[in-house]
């Protein structure tokens, strides 16, 4: 059965990834305009103070111009940086500005380590968590880039808010979930 799951998910993200692929710029930069004003009106993100956000890289939504804006409206904004490839752990450090990112593991762009102060603890803000994936159903279930990254964190913090970015292209019937999958609790796409 398990097999059969991941057999499903690797065929899903392969034809998602190629529907998402075939996106013109053009495209790509309008339908993530779209998606970045219906996250402006949304309670969760207004009423956070954290933000943890991947940054976008190929034909992901964009989040440079969701970054800056929060950035520039006094909010803690934090990106993933990969410190375990053998095991999928990352940790999430602040950055101050899109300068803060650089090309890391696997050309992600990240942030660099600077001091443990920079990195991210749970604590009692109200922190919004954007999980970037490359599938979804309507149920928030997702298929990622076959690391777990997310789903580590996410078990390990399951008190933060999830929210997730796609195009429609990117949105199908039904996600064969595993037992260590965590769905998000909403996506929002154009």
């Amino acid at each position: 059965m398990q097999k059969e799951t991941i057999d499903k998910k690797d065929r899903i993200r392969k034809e998602v990834l190629k529907r998402r692929n075939d996106l013109s710029s053009d495209k790509i930069s309008e339908k993530s305009r779209l998606i970045f004003e219906k996250l402006l009106g949304l309670p969760e993100y207004i009423e956070a103070s954290s933000i943890l956000i991947y940054a976008s890289m190929k034909s992901e939504v964009l989040t440079d111009d969701i970054i800056v804006s929060a950035l520039d409206n006094g909010k803690k904004i934090y990106c993933p940086k990969c410190i375990d490839t053998d095991n999928g752990r990352m940790v999430f450090i602040r950055i101050h500005g899109i300068s803060d990112l650089k090309s890391g593991y696997k050309g992600i762009r990240e942030p660099e380590y600077r001091d443990e102060s920079e990195v991210f603890k749970a604590s009692d803000e109200n922190v919004l968590v954007i999980v970037p994936g490359v599938a979804f159903d309507r149920s928030g279930n997702r298929i990622g880039y076959k690391g777990g990254y997310y789903d580590r964190f996410l078990s390990n913090n399951p008190e933060l808010k999830t929210l997730a970015f796609a195009f429609e292209e990117q949105l199908v019937e039904e996600i064969p979930v595993e037992d260590h999958d965590i769905p998000v609790q909403k996506v929002l796409y154009a």
